[in-house]
């Protein structure tokens, strides 16, 4: 590699269990793999993925927003920063991740990330321009929100990536069962869960035999429950109960369709991961990982909010069931070929070899004074009034 070594910290607002940790975890794991150091800082004290993270090897700062206000888990983040001494900074979600980038000293290259329009880049990535050398989406569809908001900075689609396992073998092929469909992750109104009732009679009209798996947790699924329990008493559907991370393939690699009827994406890993174990995606084409992914060969993309479609397409793949193993095989080598963790380090670490500091060196300020936060109007009036009565409420929590 020439010039300076990369070392690079991935900051975040939180680490809450879903797709935006689960991505910091494999890319942490595999620039460690590529020999990158790399590190995690996180503004809140949860972390659901803590022995994830430890068994890879992966060193993680949190801060305590019960007892801290703000201001001293900047300090302590930047302190940690200077500390680790990255020549490469990412803010991963949240405006305290990207409040981080204002105070580093110059020679660190400024990263920040957009998974999908929740994030509000039109009103993210102007606020914070002048402190971004870069900004990554991690759907291609993205480049055009930000350099739409701000065209002067620039902006790079990188593919997600996932670990290949060899721990757990690859879905077995199905010849003649009823096909075994499963969706997991969580059960919203975004996630296209209340489409699942219908899609279910769309199949029953077809008379395709059937056993789906719905495995998450979330606002709708009572409501799952209720619209789908005479499929439950029939075992047509099954709830499966919350299992480790590190038995979830075990139950994926036992279907054979992933399902996914989401309106907005900014992965989905679990697609990645369910194809790499030969599950055949059936997914709503939407603008994320899905239009990347999924091709003809390896599975469908059918129109989102359409049960008929997502019925349709698995009426052919029971009908066909060579069909069906044609895409399995196909699906798996798709992921093998160009979504590991190792694929996705190296598009990350070619990146930012371009703007690393030529001379590696960087001098760190021994301490930071906290700014109020950006793209508030209110805030700069106020602040020096508040600032007290903040922390007298965080002293109030502790007792």
């Amino acid at each position: 590699m020439n010039g300076p070594a990369l070392r690079i910290a991935l900051v975040t607002g939180g680490l809450p269990f879903g797709g935006s940790t689960t991505f910091l975890q494999h890319l942490a794991t595999g620039l460690l793999n590529a020999g990158v150091p790399c590190e995690i800082y996180s503004f809140t004290q949860a972390n659901p993925l803590a022995a994830e993270f430890a068994s890879a090897g992966i060193t993680v700062h949190t801060c305590d927003e019960n007892r801290l206000i703000f201001e001293v888990r900047l300090v302590q983040t930047f302190a940690a920063l200077a500390r680790f001494n990255p020549t490469v900074v990412l803010a991963n979600i949240g405006r305290e991740a990207y409040e981080i980038l204002r105070y580093l000293p110059h020679g660190v290259m400024r990263v920040g990330m957009i998974h999908d329009r929740t994030m509000q880049p039109e009103q993210l990535i102007p606020a914070y321009r002048d402190v971004l050398d870069q900004v990554v989406v991690v759907a291609a569809h993205l480049v055009g929100d930000v350099c739409a908001a701000a065209p002067e900075v620039s902006c790079a689609y990188l593919a997600h990536g996932i670990p290949l396992t060899t721990k757990v073998a690859p879905r077995e092929p199905n010849l003649a069962e009823s096909l075994k469909l499963i969706y997991f992750g969580r059960l919203t109104e975004r996630k296209g869960a209340r489409l699942f009732p219908a899609i279910t009679d769309a199949l029953h009209r077809r008379q395709v035999p059937f056993q789906w798996t719905i495995h998450g947790q979330g606002e709708d699924e009572t409501y799952l429950r209720r619209r789908l329990a005479a499929e439950t008493a029939r075992g047509e559907v099954v709830f499966s109960t919350p299992v480790p991370r590190d038995q979830l393939l075990q139950l994926v690699r036992r279907h054979d369709i992933y399902m996914l009827a989401s309106d907005v994406e900014g992965g989905p890993l679990t697609l990645l991961e369910a194809m790499a174990l030969g599950l055949v995606p059936v997914c709503g084409d939407i603008p994320c990982l899905v239009q990347e992914v999924i091709r003809s060969e390896n599975g469908f993309r059918v129109p989102r909010n359409e049960p008929d479609a997502f019925a349709e397409a698995i009426s052919r793949l029971h009908q066909n069931r060579l069909l069906l193993e044609r895409l399995s095989a196909a699906a798996r080598e798709t992921i093998t070929e160009h979504f590991t963790v190792e694929a996705m380090a190296c598009r990350y670490i070619n990146l930012m070899k371009q703007h690393a500091c030529p001379s590696g060196i960087v001098n760190w300020p021994e301490r930071i004074q906290p700014r109020p936060f950006r793209n508030s109007k209110n805030q700069p009036l106020f602040w020096p009034v508040l600032k007290p009565f903040r922390r007298l409420a965080k002293r109030f929590m502790r007792l």
